[in-house]
């Protein structure tokens, strides 16, 4: 009798979860995509891609929302037609009648439990690199549309004429890179060609321009060719939102192998390789008259002098000013090729790499004057790149980044932006565990939560059953609504703390919340038994 009573009651329960679990998960999958069609423009291939990859995402909220729905309702009918009195009276204990939905319960507080903690991760991942694998088409198919193509995250923006998918080719080109920490331009060019790259952590994009002409803060020059890099940006993967639980660890263990926490790691290390630089040139050159610092790359040696040394007020490049005197040499034979001289000399680190801090030089020399056959020429600007960084320097520098970025110890006057990045990097990694510390706790308390909630369903649908059928639903919403916000103010508290102490306070904020809607479940069932 209680199990033919209790398959009866399962049958509905499961009927209604499960159209209940379809229609809002289809709703709210198509709502998900509506920012990746904003940032991107996605085609109606890729809609439904990326529609099939959020579907798991959005079961994650999904299931305790049916579940509830589908509790408050069947057994908020099931009081209603007088069954639960006829099994009361038959002498079946309620208690023994909830069974079904304790088991509807647990059911959903592991599927809410693994999908948190392991698949929606993998389909966050997925739907990133569905969008970078079709990153050429959406690229041109919104030049052609509008003209331009403004980059995901960042200030990289194509303007073209015309385009030609077929060759990857663009005609009338102008690109506006505006990027973080990177020197702004603008490049004009005849034509161009796009490359992507997508094995890196971001789809890199490579504009091969000829016929260009470049300007930045220090002037135009002229390029027969020039490649320029953008790149898409992660547009979900780089959180700890979206990381499974293993991962959540690993960064735990080691925060630089968080990408947020390595560029700030990479900044900072960076910086010391610049101001040690700079250090060691300033030593040299003002030793005495005809002291010059040496640097070379495959092909030239590269040897320059100046009076003074110095970093930009941004701190990125080194300054050499004052009767500027810089030689280049043939690698192999030795011999003089040219000699340049000038006012002002600048020193940086290249971009080349988005996986490790950069160790390639790029010497700038503004309008260089040289001599040849008697007759001064002035080159409005002499560059020399892929010089390679000095043992001397890279001596110093140690394997563990962030530790060495923190110790600067061969720095004896920090400059106050490398005082700035480290600062911010020891932030960055306190943030970074206390967000973990917040996203494993609230999954977890949201997971076991199902059951406390859909508990309350159950009681919530058996005493208001002699209201509409949906009043219980509405009622056994506020519990859950009460939870979200313990959930999303403990996370808020733990997130925003400076001390592992205030972190823990944010984290027992959250377990408190479950527990209050525990005890309101206990008295709820008490008066339900007692009745």
């Amino acid at each position: 009798m209680v199990f033919i009573i209790h398959r009866y009651i399962f049958r509905d329960l499961l009927k209604v979860f499960v159209l209940a679990t379809l229609a809002l998960t289809v709703i709210l999958s198509l709502g998900s995509l509506l920012r990746p069609i904003q940032e991107y423009g996605v085609g109606p291939k890729q809609v439904l891609d990326l529609l099939c990859y959020f579907m798991p995402i959005t079961l994650s909220f999904v299931l305790p929302v049916a579940a509830l729905f589908a509790t408050s309702f069947v057994y908020g009918r099931f009081a209603a037609d007088n069954e639960f009195d006829a099994c009361k009276a038959s002498g079946i204990s309620p208690a023994m009648l909830i069974y079904p939905g304790l088991i509807l319960a647990i059911i959903v507080s592991i599927a809410n439990l693994v999908l948190s903690f392991h698949v929606v991760p993998i389909y966050v991942h997925r739907a990133e690199a569905a969008i970078k694998a079709d990153a050429k088409q959406i690229l041109f198919r919104n030049i052609y549309r509008q003209g331009y193509y403004n980059m995901p995250g960042g200030g990289f923006r194509i303007y073209a004429e015309a385009v030609d998918p077929k060759t990857a080719s663009l005609f009338g080109v102008v690109i506006i890179d505006s990027t973080k920490d990177k020197n702004k331009k603008l490049i004009t060019a005849e034509s161009a060609t796009v490359s992507f790259d997508n094995a890196k952590r971001s789809n890199e994009v490579k504009v091969f321009a000829r016929n260009a002409f470049q300007f930045d803060e220090r002037g135009g020059v002229f390029f027969k060719a020039i490649s320029v890099l953008g790149e898409f940006e992660s547009l979900m993967a780089d959180s700890v939102k979206f990381r499974k639980i293993e991962q959540l660890n690993a960064i735990k263990a080691s925060p630089i192998t968080y990408y947020p926490v390595a560029v700030c790691a990479w900044n900072a290390y960076e910086q010391l390789t610049v101001e040690i630089l700079a250090d060691e040139i300033n030593k040299t050159i003002s030793a005495g008259k005809d002291n010059f610092y040496q640097l070379y790359n495959n092909n030239r040696l590269i040897r320059l002098s100046a009076k003074k040394c110095n970093l930009t007020p941004t701190g990125s490049q080194i300054e050499l000013t004052e009767d500027v005197v810089l030689f280049e040499y043939d690698k192999g034979s030795g011999e003089l090729v040219k000699s340049y001289r000038g006012q002002k000399l600048y020193i940086q680190l290249s971009a080349e790499t988005e996986t490790r801090p950069s160790t390639i030089l790029i010497i700038t020399f503004p309008n260089a004057v040289w001599l040849d056959r008697g007759i001064e020429y002035i080159k409005p600007r002499y560059t020399v790149q892929d010089i390679v960084l000095p043992d001397s320097v890279t001596a110093k520098l140690g394997e563990d980044i962030i530790d060495t970025a923190r110790k600067h110890q061969y720095v004896l006057k920090p400059s106050s932006q490398l005082t700035a990045l480290v600062t911010e990097l020891d932030r960055k990694i306190r943030v970074t565990l206390f967000e973990i510390k917040a996203e494993v706790h609230s999954r977890l308390v949201f997971g076991l939560g199902c059951v406390t909630l859909i508990i309350i369903g159950i009681g919530l649908g058996i005493r208001f059953r002699g209201g509409h059928l949906l009043t219980a639903f509405g009622v056994s919403s506020i519990p859950a609504a009460a939870l979200l916000i313990f959930i999303m103010m403990g996370k808020n508290i733990t997130q925003n703390q400076r001390s592992v102490v205030g972190a823990d306070l944010g984290v027992s904020f959250m377990w408190a919340g479950l527990v209050i809607l525990t005890v309101f479940a206990l008295v709820l069932y008490r008066k339900m038994l007692k009745s």
